[in-house]
């Protein structure tokens, strides 16, 4: 005997009757058949809405969805991954956003890139930190290293290159054969001679910036403390210290790939000046809001009432001591010093002032005039301008 062929449609059919045809009860079917109570009636009333048409699938497609979005825009965000395999959802979004477009949520980019097949399914990444560390202000804190590149006939160079903390603003960068103290310092003083001098600077534990594990102190530790800068060194084999310097050196080498190899130092040279203008005005930075780094560096100093660029001294600039702790004012009458902006007078504006520490006592030298004494009130950074006392 041939078997009967039933479609889905007329079981479900068969089912809805069959409380009339065998006098069951509607519980006592749906137990028997291994279905809900819920599936019968939503059966039921398509059939009698629909009749025998609403037995079918139907589709599952929600009515609406709010995170799809315009044609239009998503054939942008395709065209942009085309043209820059190497933009992510972040990148795409802060360059709509840049190209005055209002663009959608990361998350809502990244679907549309799979939607077209233009990503590749990644596992589930490790959550990030919560917290970032990060200095509240330009001129803090600078970040040096080295990093090594090969050129294009195979041999070996070094960058040595200089990152503010608060802005990811590339101080400065330059190419050497080799890492050397005499390479750092110039980095160094090119950064200093464009920006003024930082508080504080990081670096790892080279030699070629300290001696700490050697027992001496090297030209570049002297270098920085004649000018009144203070040497931090990151923890031994933890490089998460210098992390910000250290996820720079990558965007770095892959823009390098792309627009190298390098030739030879000179070469290197040209490609740095290159980036540099790239990286710290052109490139959105996902670690400051998508802020380009010359943007958060312009920033920073405009809510301190700085400048980036301190005004150039008087001409009768005094002399200090080696290694005495020499601060350059800002045009405001400002300098940092350790945690707090110390107001000293428009008078002094671009001047070096020398800062020497007595007990709880801050004493302010500019020359050899004591233009200020104060005890620093460590429950705030601006210490306001009070009686100024002048001698010798």
């Amino acid at each position: 005997m041939a078997l009967q062929v039933v479609s889905m449609e007329e079981l479900k059919l068969q089912v809805l009757r069959e409380p009339e045809r065998t006098g069951e009860s509607v519980a006592e079917v749906c137990l028997r058949r291994g279905i809900s109570r819920q599936t019968f009636y939503l059966y039921r009333r398509r059939y009698l809405e629909e009749g025998p048409a609403g037995l079918e699938p139907h589709s599952r497609k929600p009515r609406l969805s709010p995170a799809r979005i315009e044609a239009a825009l998503e054939a942008e965000i395709c065209e942009l991954r085309r043209r820059h395999p190497r933009w992510g959802a972040r990148r795409i979004r802060a360059e709509l956003r840049r190209a005055g477009l209002d663009p959608p949520a990361i998350s809502t980019v990244h679907q549309a890139l799979r939607r077209n097949h233009l990503v590749a399914p990644q596992p589930r990444r490790a959550p990030k930190a919560d917290k970032r560390f990060e200095r509240e202000v330009p001129n803090d804190l600078w970040q040096i290293d080295a990093t090594e590149v090969v050129l294009a006939s195979g041999e070996k160079a070094w960058i040595v290159d200089c990152l503010d903390d608060h802005a990811r603003f590339l101080l400065s960068a330059s190419a050497c054969e080799s890492p050397t103290g005499e390479a750092a310092w110039r980095c160094f003083t090119a950064a200093a001679a464009a920006y003024g001098l930082p508080r504080q600077l990081l670096s790892d534990n080279g030699s070629i910036f300290t001696g700490r594990f050697l027992g001496v102190e090297v030209a570049f530790e002297r270098g920085l403390a004649a000018v009144g800068v203070e040497l931090l060194t990151a923890r031994p084999y933890h490089p998460q210290t210098l992390g910000k310097l250290e996820r720079f050196h990558r965007t770095l080498k892959e823009w390098l790939r792309e627009e190298g190899p390098p030739n030879d130092p000179g070469h290197l040279e040209r490609l740095l000046a290159r980036f540099r203008a790239h990286y710290n005005e052109e490139r959105p930075h996902q670690g400051i809001d998508d802020c380009t780094p010359g943007e958060r560096y312009a920033a920073g100093w405009a809510g301190t009432g700085a400048l980036a660029v301190p005004a150039p001294a008087s001409e009768q600039e005094p002399s200090y001591p080696p290694r005495a702790i020499v601060r350059k004012v800002a045009s405001n009458g400002v300098f940092a010093y350790k945690t707090s902006d110390i107001n000293i007078g428009m008078r002094y504006a671009g001047g070096r002032v020398a800062i020497v520490e007595a007990g709880e006592l801050v004493h302010v030298y500019y020359g050899d005039e004591l233009v200020r004494s104060l005890a620093p009130d460590r429950s705030r950074r601006y210490q306001r301008l009070g009686k100024r006392r002048s001698g010798g």
